[in-house]
């Protein structure tokens, strides 16, 4: 058996489902092949830490999860029976449909178990079109943590856990934020001194903000069509306008319609390119225009390999990914001048996740299974450096001499080697952010908590308790904001 064989059965012989005679011949290979033997080391390993991040906690710990044990023991019989049949299916079918099966079984069973822990938080109703509030006095108790004074809430965000289209966005003594108001959603500006609301946009949003000292950035129902308020992490979107408001009152500058009338899958949040352009990726079609009046610069279309990541620039290179490759394009032309192709990538839905620093570039590419090819590419000669399967990655970033994931853990890689230097156990879905020398999180597990690791060594420095988010902590000048799942933004003030 060749090794294009093996890959296409590797991850059966994982599961051991496979008939006798083909794990017969795959053993024979995997002994004589030292590429194929690491890929069924790295299999074998991704398998375990789903299987283990996929285990319900105990009865006892969740006493109000009544059946919920029962129902995970159901959804492990349901994988089981997905396997026996899809073996029974045609060779080309059989592979995808497994790993397609057992997939997203296992991603339901996670789901449905992140739920439970999570069902404590509810999101409270709007009162007011400015909701913030005056401070509370301390935090609550916080482990190791330094003291800390609750500066200012903000009541009344929007909060979707799992979807990254709320996030905050802070930029100069401003923070930019999703607010509902009368069951629709819009950009709210917010004193990050004093938690005051200081403008609500004229348009509803999608969120997926960006600013820069004078413009707000977001996406927008289409003008062209109905408008709905609705963010949901399942839904494709109709059409959609990139939008440009003004940053000082919230008024819009101008409008981006999408340019194919096809639904926006997995939306993306625009970046912001050299020279007072922005970039906006929509399904497989990448745009470029000026920031000031919104105009057309460029277009370029990939329409092989799956959703486009949203772009990375770096030394004066626009780089975006899909499930195949690498693409680098001229930032003034928008001509393709190098493509990194990744054979092995399989098609996946995940829209891949792309970071750059100090010359090289950092790519997160979806294999299905839930797993990821993680790859660096150095930017003068587009030669890959390493490449490694991971669980899974939801998050990356590159700081220092350090690459931090977010997958079903925390961890740290060298970024020169993609050596693993730590690993800290984590539940959640927020971005690992990065400041002073510490690596900030949200553990969503049990009643939640923000947690600082030392950036180096990953040991624990403190931790803040009753917190759960799926958005990045900001930390400007000795302050902290994080929006928690209940739709309310904390600012908490660092006294050591």
């Amino acid at each position: 058996m060749d090794c294009a064989r093996v890959n296409q059965k590797i991850e059966l012989f994982v599961l051991g489902e496979l008939p006798e005679s083909e794990r017969v011949a795959i053993k024979a290979h995997l002994a004589t092949c030292p590429a194929c033997k690491t890929a069924e080391d790295e299999y074998r390993s991704l398998v375990a830490e789903i299987k283990d991040s996929a285990q319900p906690d105990s009865p006892e710990a969740y006493p109000q999860l009544v059946g919920g044990f029962d129902f995970a023991r159901r959804v492990r019989l349901a994988v089981k029976a997905e396997i026996r049949s899809a073996a029974r299916r045609s060779r080309v079918r059989r592979t995808i449909a497994v790993t397609g099966s057992i997939a997203a079984c296992l991603l339901f069973a996670f789901v449905i178990r992140h739920a439970w822990v999570s069902s404590g938080s509810k999101v409270g109703p709007v009162v007011a079109k400015n909701p913030s509030r005056e401070p509370s006095g301390r935090a609550r108790s916080a482990l190791g943590a330094p003291p800390v004074l609750q500066a200012w809430e903000y009541r009344g965000a929007r909060s979707v856990p799992g979807l990254m289209a709320d996030g905050l966005v802070v930029r100069g003594q401003n923070m930019y934020l999703l607010q509902e108001y009368d069951g629709l959603t819009y950009v709210a500006a917010v004193d990050i001194k004093t938690g005051k609301q200081k403008w609500l946009s004229d348009i509803q949003s999608y969120g997926y903000l960006l600013a820069d000292d004078s413009r707000i950035y977001c996406l927008a129902p289409s003008a062209a069509g109905p408008a709905d308020g609705g963010l949901d992490p399942a839904r494709t979107f109709g059409l959609v306008d990139l939008v440009a408001l003004d940053a000082a009152n919230g008024e819009t500058l101008w409008r981006y319609p999408q340019q194919r009338p096809e639904p926006l899958r997995s939306p993306c949040r625009p970046t912001l390119l050299p020279t007072d352009r922005i970039c906006w990726t929509t399904n497989t079609t990448i745009h470029v225009l000026g920031c000031a009046d919104g105009k057309l610069l460029w277009t370029h279309s990939i329409p092989d390999g799956g959703l486009l990541s949203a772009a990375s620039v770096a030394d004066d290179g626009l780089y975006v990914a899909n499930s195949i490759g690498l693409y680098c394009l001229n930032t003034t032309t928008g001509r393709e001048s190098r493509t990194v192709a990744c054979d092995d990538i399989k098609s996946s839905p995940d829209r891949p996740l792309l970071t750059a620093a100090d010359g090289k570039i950092y790519a997160s590419l979806g294999l299905g299974f839930r797993a990821s090819r993680l790859l660096c590419m150095e930017l003068t000669g587009h030669k890959i450096l390493w490449s490694k399967v991971v669980a899974r990655v939801s998050h990356l970033h590159a700081v220092g001499d350090l690459l931090y994931l977010r997958d079903q853990n925390i961890r740290a890689l060298d970024r020169a080697t993609g050596q693993l230097l730590w690993t800290y156990p984590a539940t959640g879905c927020n971005p690992v952010t990065y400041a002073e020398g510490l690596a900030y999180f949200v553990d969503s597990s049990h009643q939640g908590r923000l947690l600082a690791l030392n950036g180096q060594t990953g040991s624990k420095v403190w931790e803040l308790a009753g917190m759960r988010s799926c958005n990045a902590f900001i930390k400007v000048d000795g302050t902290g904001f994080l929006k928690t799942n209940d739709g309310v933004v904390h600012a908490v003030s660092f006294e050591g």
